[in-house]
């Protein structure tokens, strides 16, 4: 027998918990707490892994109510189905749990144990079906995007080292926000760089400020084209817009369209000023006194930014001894002397098989001179 989904009750009224529990325990493995900050206390202990399948929540509560408590646990983990359950059946208290908590079903009391049960089987399913997306779009359409940026690699060295560090900027975000990276976002972000392929060669290469801006918008048309790709273009061709789409600085004020707009944004803004020069603290600066700064709670995201990278050491390297993620000190030639790949490449799987082949055939000129991550170099150095 499978296990029963995991269901967290929060009420302050415990004759009420105990029916409920009473109710549902045959469905459902249940858990009860008396608080918004007694269920949060739950969720915090369990780490990065939710502890329970879906909240079921009364509206009413001292301290925190349960639209409060939902709103939190929806910015948290945002795949857990929340319910609220309230005495009130007013439009205010329900507009305000839709919009800010955005729960699955807002549920009025008294309410009979098998409406509950069906609004919760019906909230169960609807996130299964998006656990089983989310599935197929890590295994399949992530492992084209990965293929694709493996390619612009070979077109533009440049643009793939930009998409890098925007992937970087942008989890560090997330991270410095408390919340889970979206896969539109990082789908947008893996591939915000992917119209550069149309550029004339070597422009995709040139410093950020001096690049030709079309590309965003080519690549907006082109994944317009992709059913449920639609939010991914829209953040891939308001990139580069001069400023955000809110203006409000609390974070519960935006829509989640709009702020992982705006956080690929600003991650493009902050790769560009430290690109062409400023120091991360410079760049900072620069962003929050400008015409149209970023909001406030985005600007202290990036002074929580990580700065701790692993140091890259130059090291002389065999053909078999590179690896994915180091980065050419010189250009890589074939035997004959003729480029295969420039100074400031950065090596990807694709083009490591691309030089493996041209090593079987033709020969590549050894040592090959490369940037690699300190641990990687030291492996390299014992050979």
């Amino acid at each position: 027998m499978s296990e029963k989904p995991r269901l967290l009750c929060v009420d302050d009224e415990p004759d009420l918990l105990t029916s409920v529990k009473l109710n549902l325990r045959k469905r459902y493995a249940v858990t009860t707490a008396e608080s918004g900050s007694e269920a949060l206390a739950l969720f915090d202990t369990a780490g990065d892994t939710a502890p329970f399948d879906a909240v079921l929540s009364d509206m009413r509560m001292p301290e925190m109510t349960g639209a409060e408590l939902l709103t939190i646990l929806r910015r948290r983990y945002p795949d857990v189905p929340r319910l609220l359950l309230s005495g009130q059946s007013d439009l205010d208290s329900a507009i305000a749990a839709i919009n800010d908590a955005k729960v699955f079903r807002f549920l009025t009391k008294p309410c009979p144990p098998e409406t509950i049960i069906e609004s919760l089987d019906e909230a169960l399913e609807q996130a299964r079906l998006r656990t089983v997306e989310r599935d197929l779009l890590d295994h399949t359409l992530n492992g084209t995007v990965s293929l694709l940026t493996d390619v612009l690699g070979l077109v533009s060295a440049g643009a793939y080292s930009r998409t890098m560090r925007l992937k970087d900027i942008v989890h560090g975000l997330c991270v410095a926000l408390d919340r889970p990276v979206p896969w539109d976002l990082d789908l947008a972000t893996m591939l915000s760089q992917i119209g550069v392929v149309v550029l004339p060669p070597g422009q995709g290469d040139e410093p950020v400020g001096d690049i030709d801006t079309r590309h965003t918008q080519l690549a907006r048309e082109l994944l317009g084209n992709v059913p449920r790709m639609g939010p991914v273009a829209d953040m891939i061709g308001h990139q580069l817009d001069p400023g955000p789409r809110c203006t409000s600085n609390d974070v519960e004020d935006w829509s989640n369209d709009d702020l992982n707009r705006e956080i690929l944004r600003v991650a493009v803004q902050f790769d560009r000023l430290v690109a062409n020069g400023q120091t991360r603290t410079e760049a900072r600066r620069t962003l929050s006194t400008s015409e149209t700064p970023p909001p406030a709670f985005l600007l202290g995201a990036l002074n929580r930014l990580s700065t701790t990278t692993e140091a890259m050491v130059e090291v002389a390297a065999t053909v078999d001894q590179l690896g994915a993620g180091m980065e050419l000190s010189a250009d890589l030639r074939l035997a004959n002397g003729s480029k295969l790949a420039g100074a400031g490449t950065v090596l990807t799987s694709t083009l490591l098989v691309r030089i493996r082949a041209f090593a079987a055939g033709s020969g590549v000129a050894e040592p090959i001179h490369v940037l690699a991550p300190s641990s990687a170099a030291a492996r390299v150095a014992r050979r």
